[in-house]
């Protein structure tokens, strides 16, 4: 299997189940970090951060420009923690991609 089609449908399973959980809001899923780490590290075929790039290349998951991550201010708490944001809009995009057949 190529390095491509490993990408693809480690995002596609990680989102669909990421998306029981958490209802995607205005085309993104927002979760915390650590656990999404914790995803991305059951299949090693690429190290974590390596993943990460590529999905950021990808439009996978939208983050500031200097990391993984985006910093979201809590407005109950008054904290500002780190978390990732999945772009849901991506994965329906290739999602249709895929399951429209070409003639």
């Amino acid at each position: 299997m190529k390095l491509f089609d490993l990408i693809i449908k480690e995002y596609f399973s990680l989102v669909e189940y990421v998306r029981k959980k958490i209802p995607p809001t205005n085309g993104k899923i927002i979760l915390i970090a650590k656990p999404f780490y914790s995803i991305l590290d059951t299949n090693l075929y690429i190290k974590r951060n390596e993943k990460l790039k590529i999905y950021r290349q990808l439009n996978f998951i939208i983050c500031n420009a200097n990391g993984f991550t985006s910093v979201i201010y809590d407005k109950n708490t008054k904290k500002s923690t780190r978390k990732i944001i999945i772009n849901y809009d991506t994965y329906l995009t290739l999602k249709q991609l895929l399951e429209t057949e070409y003639r």
